[in-house]
């Protein structure tokens, strides 16, 4: 963490700013992603540096195998602070990567479109292709809404209308008038269900698979 202050000190002054910083690997900046108490230091301070030299701070971290989750305490401390989170994943024939919100300080993440990198043999380097279509947008919308019912009721028949809101506002860093529209889609697409016994409960009716991206 040191060099990184002594590198922006130094380029802020010779260059008159930092337009952004990128820390590859900021995992590597802890002894491991579970030491809650680093990592919320170490979030701290990087809200401190970007305010004090007026710049943008990327920091790359991989997700839970087969999940949405950042790992560790750390990837928690991220997703609860961030202004915004991307995922950037792989297509399944290798030739492009996907790029999606997951998280927006103001709006909805499922409302953004995915966006498609790939590779250009003739500039070297990778490209914009384009965005994915509308029934994918909407698919990867309904599977991560799934994904995110899985984790509210995990190990859980039932969960309350206030419970299955709050879940959802923590897993989209949403307020809670996009959350209810959330719940209402979930419900048109029969992701989940009242129950006639107790309408302010909800119950999961569909599980979680892994989303195949065309």
């Amino acid at each position: 963490m040191t060099r990184i202050l002594e590198s922006m000190d130094r380029y802020y002054y010779e260059y008159g700013g930092i337009h952004l910083v990128v820390i590859d690997g900021i995992a590597d900046l802890l002894a491991g992603v579970n030491d809650e108490e680093s990592s919320v230091w170490l979030i701290d301070e990087l809200f401190r540096i970007a305010a004090i030299y007026r710049t943008v701070i990327i920091c790359v971290l991989h997700t839970v195998p087969a999940g949405l989750k950042l790992r560790g305490h750390l990837g928690s401390e991220m997703q609860r602070k961030a202004a915004g989170i991307l995922l950037i994943e792989k297509e399944e024939d290798g030739t492009g990567s996907l790029v999606k919100a997951l998280k927006l300080r103001e709006g909805s993440p499922l409302d953004v479109p995915i966006i498609r990198f790939a590779w250009d043999k003739t500039l070297r380097m990778h490209v914009y292709a384009g965005e994915l279509g509308t029934e994918a947008a909407k698919e990867r919308k309904l599977s991560e809404l799934r994904y995110a019912a899985s984790e509210i009721f995990r190990d859980r028949t039932q969960v309350t209308a206030k419970e299955l809101q709050q879940g959802l506002m923590n897993a989209f860093g949403v307020q809670d008038r996009m959350a209810r529209t959330y719940i209402q889609v979930m419900r048109e697409a029969a992701i989940l269900e009242t129950d006639g016994q107790k309408p302010a409960n909800y119950r999961f009716l569909q599980p979680y698979e892994e989303p195949k991206w065309p």
